[in-house]
């Protein structure tokens, strides 16, 4: 026996009360229908055009997970991959970044009058100092430029938000109490910090704030470039600035007066050295001039002796030949010499009998000059 009953509109509604509702009905399930597969057609659509479309931004990087495997790293362009769930994509910040890392004291609050009060007692925890080789406190502010050179590492090794391109996450308890954050922003700046702190106290405080800031500043680079390579972080550091180094206030005129005197000092060792540069230059020019008279008078002295040595050997070849007549000559030349230069000259003859004349011609007087005036004459003869 067949107990099976079609049941239809008709059977349900056998006196037609509820037709209209019934067909009211059935066409909003079709159009509901309709609507759905128009939905799904247009999902469909999407999931393999747009869906899975992104193009790569300037100075950014996307990763790409095919259900949570890397894929790889895309810099530029336009790609399309199956959209989420198949795929994700994470987007990073690849242009330079900034992180800004400070030691110095909080600013002290002003005084009643508008003067700023002199520095007191430093209170850890509040105040960031440094500690040098030379058991002295110093403050410095930092500046750190840096950009991602290599994703995947930055990815991998870094404890990165959800977004990367986010801020690190930070942790606070009921009241509001800031415990601390987690993220590459705040590994990066306990990486510098400790690079600041162990390069500060290996150097004296001199060194720090006047004689040796550029080694000082190359020193905490290097040590923090060192720190990331060994993380392997996949940052590159591209420089740090040193904003600002100082003592601690209270100290800082007696600082001051030090950084003063070492000025003073280097002045006066300029003017020194330059002192010594202008000696030594007058020395050797005054050593040119003496060595080049010395080679002139030797050369002299030397062309001189050189023709004496010509006129001997030429007399001296006379001599061989008539050696009184090269005397008698020689004698009178001497002779002639010596006596030109006397004005008054007398001649003494020697006589075979012994007797001598002399004969001397005396300068004749001096004329009186005569008296310009003729009344002095006149008193002169009486």
């Amino acid at each position: 026996m067949d107990n099976h009953v079609n049941v239809t509109p008709e059977t349900l509604d056998s006196s037609g009360q509820y037709d209209s509702g019934l067909k009211s009905l059935v066409k909003s399930l079709q159009v509901a229908f309709v609507l759905l597969v128009v939905v799904i057609l247009g999902m469909l659509i999407y999931f393999f055009t747009l869906g899975g479309y992104f193009t790569v931004k300037p100075q950014e990087s996307v990763m790409v997970f095919r259900f949570g495997k890397f894929v790889g790293v895309y810099d530029k362009g336009w790609h399309w991959f199956f959209p989420y769930p198949v795929n994700s994509f994470i987007r990073f910040k690849t242009n330079q970044q900034t992180l800004r890392v400070s030691f110095e004291a909080e600013q002290p609050l002003a005084l009643p009058g508008g003067e700023m009060p002199k520095g007191g007692p430093l209170q850890p925890g509040r105040d960031g100092y440094l500690i040098t080789a030379d058991a002295n406190i110093v403050h410095s502010s930092w500046v750190v430029n840096y950009e991602i050179a290599d994703v995947k590492k930055y990815y991998d090794n870094f404890h990165c938000p959800p977004d990367p391109r986010d801020d690190d996450t930070i942790f606070t308890d009921d009241t509001g109490f800031v415990l601390g954050s987690r993220g590459p922003q705040t590994f990066l700046r306990s990486l510098m910090e400790n690079a600041v702190i162990r390069v500060t106290s290996l150097m004296l405080i001199d060194d720090i704030l006047t004689r040796n800031q550029g080694v000082y500043k190359r020193l905490v680079v290097n040590q923090l470039q060192e720190s990331l390579d060994r993380h392997d972080t996949g940052l590159k550091i591209n420089n740090i600035d040193l904003v600002a180094v100082a003592p601690p206030q209270s100290t800082v005129a007696a600082f001051n007066e030090v950084t003063n005197a070492g000025n003073v000092k280097s002045e006066l060792i300029d003017k020194a050295r330059e002192y010594r540069v202008r000696e030594e230059n007058n020395a050797m020019s005054m050593e040119s001039e003496i060595i080049a008279s010395a080679e002139t008078y030797k050369m002299e002295v030397v062309s001189q002796v050189r023709a004496e040595a010509v006129y001997f050997q030429q007399i001296f070849k006379e001599y061989k030949n008539n050696p009184e007549t090269v005397l008698m000559a020689l004698y009178n030349n001497a002779l002639s010499e010596v006596l030109s230069a006397v004005e008054q000259k007398y001649i003494l003859n020697r006589r075979k009998d012994g007797n001598q004349e002399v004969r001397i011609k005396i300068n004749p007087e001096l004329k009186q000059l005569r008296p310009a005036n003729p009344d002095n004459q006149t008193r002169g003869n009486k």
